[in-house]
């Protein structure tokens, strides 16, 4: 019985999930609105709005509390970490939230407090600072070899094991630019020592743009941020880059509606004795609305659907604008790459057949023009439209 007990309750935490975020995505029609067809049209207008983080934190601390309870832990609200934002972070933030919904600063506050776990290591009677000492000496020997990436796991460990009492977000301008501003995370311990963490992340004060130094995305991920437009956009030596393209990436994309729901339009042609692929798509990513165009190609012996990213002797200068009817939400100016895109965070997302996306390629000869614009023709879908000026094709879907 007990069991059966507990399975009502997680199907319950379920239901109530489910139920806050429709409650918080889907908009109120109108009381003039009286048919699904119109209902439909205001919709594909308006779109519906995204859930917002104030939301997601309510589910997500709904769904906490009903596991607590069946682990017999009540209804008692989690500790979180004692986290402070200086007033340069917090002003870019708060411009995040208005414009998309995402509250990074409360994301920052609703870290969990770890010291209950990080205190075991009293069980053990174990100096914490000189474990953590040892920690660091490791740190900076992958420091030295250049991996940042475990330079970063490291000084998480070394942090976490020292027991973190206290996390300030803040920002300082660089040496070499007063309008670039590098955030920092001051971590006091609690023995009473502390360290600064540099994860690598820059804001320019004029231009909006949030990058790191290696061209990599900010702490790795392979994208950046333009907070002036609220667009993110994946960097031309993105991790991604490694992983060429296949058929499986879009169907597990797919395969996750409330996270991803886009459309994509293949263009496949042999040129110069290679098979290339110029794939494009639109549609909601996560808590925006985007739109990506990939140029990849393969060895025409190679079987399956997978394909290697251009390299960088075959990057092309590439363009993209998205709209939403005659609403520009992304705009990527010419410039060399293999895949462009942008994601606009806006706390709205719309139909995907709602947008509009247009991007040009200019490619190296004429040829390679006739091959693509073929592909086009014969394209299954017969929605893409084209022109040509010289090398460069113009495509609008």
């Amino acid at each position: 019985m007990k069991n059966i007990n507990k399975i009502v309750a997680v199907f319950l935490s379920v239901i109530i999930a489910f139920g806050a975020t429709l409650s918080v995505s889907a908009s109120q029609p109108d009381d003039e609105i009286k048919t699904l067809s119109e209902y439909k049209e205001l919709i594909w207008e308006e779109g519906i709005p995204v859930i917002t983080t104030d939301g997601l934190l309510s589910l997500l601390n709904t769904v906490s509390s009903v596991f607590s309870f069946l682990r017999g832990d009540g209804f008692q609200p989690g500790a979180r970490l004692d986290m402070k934002v200086d007033d340069f972070v917090a002003e870019r933030c708060n411009a995040v939230y208005e414009s998309g919904g995402l509250d990074i600063v409360g994301l920052l506050k609703s870290v969990p407090d770890m010291s209950a776990l990080a205190l075991l290591v009293d069980t053990f009677n174990i100096d914490t600072a000189e474990l953590r000492e040892k920690i660091f000496v490791v740190r900076d020997k992958y420091k030295a070899e250049g991996n940042e990436a475990m330079v970063k796991v490291m000084f998480m460990l070394g942090s976490f094991v020292s027991v973190v009492e206290e996390c300030v977000v803040f920002a300082e301008p660089t040496e070499e630019d007063p309008t670039n501003y590098e955030v920092m995370l001051r971590l006091t311990y609690k023995d009473g020592t502390g360290d600064i963490m540099h994860p690598g992340i820059f804001i320019n004060s004029e231009t909006g743009r949030c990058t790191n130094k290696d061209g990599t995305g900010l702490i790795g991920t392979g994208f950046e941020v333009n907070l002036s437009e609220m667009v993110v956009y994946a960097t031309i030596n993105s991790w991604m880059r490694d992983f060429g393209f296949c058929l499986f990436y879009d169907v597990a994309a797919l395969a996750m509606p409330l996270l991803w729901k886009y459309e994509t339009r293949r263009f496949k042609f042999d040129y110069d004795g290679q098979e290339w692929m110029i794939q494009a798509w639109k549609g909601n990513y996560l808590i925006t609305n985007g739109a990506e165009v990939g140029v990849y190609n393969r060895h025409p012996l190679r079987f399956g659907s997978y394909y290697d990213c251009a390299s960088d002797e075959q990057l092309m200068e590439m363009s993209m604008q998205l709209y939403h009817g005659d609403d520009l939400l992304v705009n990527q100016k010419p410039q060399m790459h293999w895949w462009i895109n942008g994601f606009n965070m806006c706390g709205r997302h719309y139909i995907p057949a709602s947008l509009t996306l247009k991007f040009s390629v200019e490619m190296p000869d004429s040829e390679m023009v006739e091959a693509f614009t073929k592909s086009i023709d014969r394209h299954y879908m017969h929605d893409v439209t084209y022109t040509v000026e010289g090398t460069t094709v113009y495509v609008t879907w």
